[in-house]
């Protein structure tokens, strides 16, 4: 039943009844709507399990296995990269099993299905970061204003890095948060200087 989840995950954005009803019916025979029993076997189950939970707003059982995955399958940090280790003793994380680990950690209601079913609309992107001397474990824009949180492998305010936003319209910003921070407004981007430093960077739409 393992692999209902899976072929329910693949299946959801083109027949969601039936990958629901397949869905559910996986979910009850693997006793996913009971308490769920750590550890659980490193497979691409249970996270295809939580971003259908997500996906269909199953919130109890969202919860269950958020729970049961953040005990099984060894969360961390190393270098500046966040993996799962899945309890397989490995020199090197799975990519597969961690793909679909990263992708439940970003479902939402109804974010699989907007994702397949059309192409993704022209967003504005933070590109050329200096990975993993910097990171970013945040980047959102909320009501016009764009906070990025900038979590360097190793703090020094006195070495600076720098990256882009590209796809924002062209128009002047200010920039607060980080002390030393600068931004240059080009016509193609905008391209941000910043320290080595841990915080929250807000950019905040001024006048043209």
């Amino acid at each position: 039943m393992a692999a209902a989840v899976t072929t329910s995950f693949y299946a959801a954005p083109q027949e969601p009844q039936d990958a629901m009803r397949l869905f559910e019916a996986a979910c009850e025979a693997l006793g996913y709507n009971g308490n769920i029993s750590p550890p659980l076997r490193a497979s691409r189950g249970p996270a295809s399990a939580l971003i259908l939970a997500k996906e269909w707003q199953y919130a109890d059982l969202a919860e269950r296995l958020s729970d049961a995955i953040e005990q099984s399958y060894e969360p961390s940090w190393s270098d500046g990269e966040f993996t799962w280790g899945m309890g397989l003793k490995e020199i090197h994380p799975r990519g597969q099993f961690n793909a679909f680990l990263a992708a439940a950690e970003a479902a939402g209601p109804g974010r699989w299905n907007r994702l397949s079913a059309g192409p993704v609309e022209a967003c504005p992107q933070v590109v050329d970061v200096d990975f993993p001397t910097l990171a970013l474990s945040r980047a959102e824009w909320i009501d016009g204003a764009l906070l990025l949180r900038l979590n360097p492998l190793r703090q020094d305010p006195s070495i600076f890095t720098s990256f882009r936003i590209v796809g924002a319209e062209p128009r002047l910003w200010e920039v607060s948060g980080i002390e030393g921070a600068t931004i240059d407004v080009t016509a193609s981007s905008v391209i941000v200087r910043v320290p080595l430093v841990e915080g929250d960077l807000h950019f905040t739409p001024s006048s043209y």
